[in-house]
């Protein structure tokens, strides 16, 4: 079996913050499974947000913009497993986050309405994990794991998240539960 692609991007505006901990436990164990990792730290890369100006849908396949969201762009269609983790900021992914994310509009057909079965530019058979946290206390903050569950199903990613709340934001924070998610999924995953 082939080398499992994991593209591994970190949206906390803290290198090591409790998702980038969390999101790491994934990608450590899937490294020890035999997984080939590429991480990204969004908060240490120049990349605007999406434009609005629709050339990868009128010029192009790809988004236009050529900065450091590029590459990253770029790996999502080589990847087999792709980790998206953010915090959870007033409601919503941290803006490091959010702003990478509207640049995947580029992964979607022009003529998605018309064939939203075929919506994603995305080779299929990839899996997306999705991991959120939060000092609020669960269930706070589900629509916006919906929301993202939702976006990333269109993208043609099988879906798995781990939503991590009722934590502190100081560094030393205890994740260990989550930790453990992470590395059963990378378990599960790479085989």
């Amino acid at each position: 079996m082939a080398q499992p692609i994991i593209l591994n991007i970190l949206g906390s505006p803290r290198k090591n913050g409790t998702t980038a901990r969390i999101a790491n436990s994934f990608v450590e164990t899937a490294t020890r499974r035999g997984a080939q990792v590429t991480s990204y730290y969004l908060n240490g890369l120049h990349y605007r947000g999406c434009q609005g100006c629709e050339g990868c849908h009128t010029r192009s396949e790809r988004c236009i913009l050529r900065d450091d969201a590029t590459q990253i762009l770029e790996g999502i269609y080589l990847a087999d497993i792709v980790v998206f983790s953010a915090p959870i900021y007033f409601g919503d992914t941290c803006g490091q986050f959010k702003s990478f994310y509207d640049r995947m509009w580029s992964l979607i057909r022009p003529d998605y309405l018309d064939h939203p079965d075929e919506a994603s530019r995305l080779p299929p058979g990839k899996t997306a994990l999705l991991i959120l946290s939060q000092a609020d206390d669960h269930p706070a903050h589900l629509d916006a794991q919906e929301r993202y569950r939702l976006y990333l199903g269109t993208y043609g990613f099988s879906v798995k998240t781990i939503m991590a709340a009722g934590l502190s934001m100081r560094p030393n924070t205890d994740i260990s539960s989550y930790a453990a998610q992470a590395e059963q999924l990378a378990r599960e995953l790479i085989l």
